[in-house]
């Protein structure tokens, strides 16, 4: 009779590819959640992360994208199970993190809730980029990757170095150029985004100011010091400094010696 009932459950399924409590409860003429909740274990079933959970299909029908995630009728499936944990795992291997703008997207659902409580828990680092703010793995190394991928990410607007642009400049030199720029010392960062700045021209100190994720006012001072060379220029000799030169005496002239 118990198999009977597991294989009633498993053949509305797939017929129907996903279902709710009442439709099985109603199909095999049963109202005891916890016998069909267990026939639904046996069968490996999923539960929907949208509509609270309220549907379920079995583990072997859903066609799951490259994000691991699955639709059918508007009801929304994850590999990775509830809300929360997929939020999680969406976020542990995205290239440079998500926002919960990005989330709400990409899942179709509301996800403030659950990341808050992802927080809260210490499961992901959440940092501010372009007014909102960014949540990246917990994991501190790839952490830093996903911050730099974001930050190269931040503006399509165009960002010149040298004769490039952004249509022909890769994300991973982008990357490395932001990268590079986090060695720097606080005056070494101010002269270098004021020379990118001076580079792009017209709108440069506000470009820059985002690309970096630094204040527009910093560009523009570094731009300025670097224009007018009111600056310091460490490991450079100002003229008259350092040890005095020394005078060659002159070579005597022979050429009109009288020889005896």
């Amino acid at each position: 009779m118990e198999d009977i009932k597991k294989q009633l459950i498993k053949d509305l399924i797939i017929r129907n590819k996903i279902v709710t409590l009442d439709e099985i409860k109603t199909y095999i003429q049963n109202n005891v959640t916890m016998t069909i909740m267990r026939k639904l274990n046996e069968l490996s079933y999923l539960s929907s992360y949208s509509h609270r959970g309220k549907y379920y299909t079995l583990g072997t029908i859903p066609k799951f994208s490259n994000q691991g995630l699955w639709s059918y009728q508007s009801v929304y499936f994850s590999k990775y199970g509830t809300l929360k944990n997929t939020c999680c795992q969406l976020i542990n291997i995205s290239q440079a993190g998500y926002s919960v703008k990005e989330l709400d997207q990409i899942l179709q659902v509301s996800v403030r809730l659950p990341v808050l409580n992802l927080f809260k828990e210490g499961k992901l680092f959440r940092a501010p980029f372009g007014g909102e703010e960014v949540c990246f793995s917990s994991n501190k190394q790839i952490m830093k990757q996903q911050s730099i991928i974001r930050e190269s990410q931040y503006t399509n607007k165009v960002f010149t170095v040298g004769k490039l642009s952004t249509q022909v400049i890769t994300d991973e030199l982008k990357a490395a150029i932001i990268l590079f720029y986090s060695t720097l010392n606080e005056k070494q960062r101010r002269l270098y985004a004021g020379l990118e700045a001076i580079k792009i021209g017209y709108g440069g100190d506000k470009l820059i100011a985002q690309l970096f994720n630094i204040n527009q006012e910093t560009v523009s001072k570094g731009r300025q010091e670097l224009v007018s060379g009111d600056f310091e220029k460490q490991g450079v000799r100002k003229p008259g400094s350092g040890r005095p030169g020394i005078k060659k005496n002159a070579r005597p002239n022979t050429s009109n010696r009288k020889t005896t």
